[in-house]
């Protein structure tokens, strides 16, 4: 397995039952698809993951099953996202009990962090409890309320804390800054925006995380095969289908992930079940999904090297 983080790594969903507990089989079949597929690498316990919103022995559930279903077979990581310090070190602790080599980190949702020390002070003692495990910084102020500052994450990346933020702040601008501050470190920077994946990746993103590669993964692995390729036509025929994932899954309903769960669940892979409070789609918003997922995919599934 390798030892970079590249192309598609998907935020892999979490299937649940109707007491909101992890449904085993049906997880570890979304796992194998996605393996399967040729992707690069998987994030568990993500917002896709719907990681926060588990109990902790649900969430602690996950992450074993994750682990055993995955093995080596590409780079796994692990979310550690909550609302304060001490929480977050026991998601960590209990991540690289398991075996965890990547865990991933956001600014502590709920009270919002101000200043860069704040920053510094979370992710500094992540790393003073996480066992050799290599930190992922999470930049998602849509959920957190709170930007990671620039310069703070290639300071990070210079005090030799991290290799690798994923952003989902979702400004193209914000990404290109990064980009430009991190210059010089090691920092290396994964896209959270799937909707601007081409101009991310030609910015300098060496990955993206996209939430529909869990229903259709060969769309994303030829997007970053063809911006690798300068293919310019292959990369806008995948963003055009990107565009109708986007329109007829994350669009379907109120929230973003009930359209992606209940596709997955068409495809077999889970019942579509969201953990509340997140409501599901209505039977016109399923007919919907049902009649995109009828049409066939005009995309193979195609691996993708560094």
């Amino acid at each position: 397995m390798t030892d970079e983080l590249f192309g598609i790594v998907p935020p892999v969903i979490t299937p649940v039952k109707s007491d909101d507990s992890v449904d085993e089989a049906a997880f570890r079949k979304v796992l194998r698809y996605l393996i399967d597929a040729g992707v690069n690498g998987v994030f568990i316990g993500g917002s896709a993951g719907e990681g926060p919103l588990l109990t902790m022995s649900e969430w602690t559930r996950m992450m074993e099953i994750a682990f055993d279903e995955v093995g080596d077979s590409v780079p796994l990581l692990g979310g550690a996202m909550e609302t304060s310090t001490q929480r977050v070190l026991e998601k960590v602790e209990r991540l690289a009990s398991i075996g965890y080599r990547y865990y991933v980190v956001n600014p502590v949702f709920y009270i919002k962090q101000t200043a860069p020390s704040e920053h510094f002070r979370l992710f500094g003692t992540c790393k003073e409890h996480d066992k050799g495990m290599e930190l992922i910084a999470y930049n998602i102020p849509p959920y957190s309320q709170n930007e990671i500052p620039v310069d703070a994450l290639a300071e990070m990346a210079r005090r030799g804390w991290l290799r690798y933020c994923k952003d989902s702040a979702g400004s193209l601008e914000y990404l290109k800054r990064l980009i430009a501050a991190a210059e010089g470190t090691p920092l290396r920077v994964l896209t959270g925006d799937e909707f601007k994946a081409v101009e991310s990746l030609r910015a300098g993103a060496v990955g993206i995380v996209p939430v529909c590669a869990n229903y259709e993964p060969a769309t994303f692995l030829q997007v970053y095969q063809a911006v690798k390729n300068g293919d310019d036509d292959a990369a806008r025929q995948a963003t055009e289908r990107i565009l109708e994932l986007r329109d007829n899954l994350p669009l379907a309903g109120s929230c973003w992930l009930s359209g992606v769960k209940y596709a997955m669940s068409i495809l077999g892979m889970g019942s579509g079940a969201t953990i509340a409070p997140i409501g599901p789609l209505t039977s016109e918003q399923k007919a919907k999904v049902e009649a995109f997922v009828r049409q066939p995919s005009p995309l193979i599934s195609t691996k993708v090297s560094a």
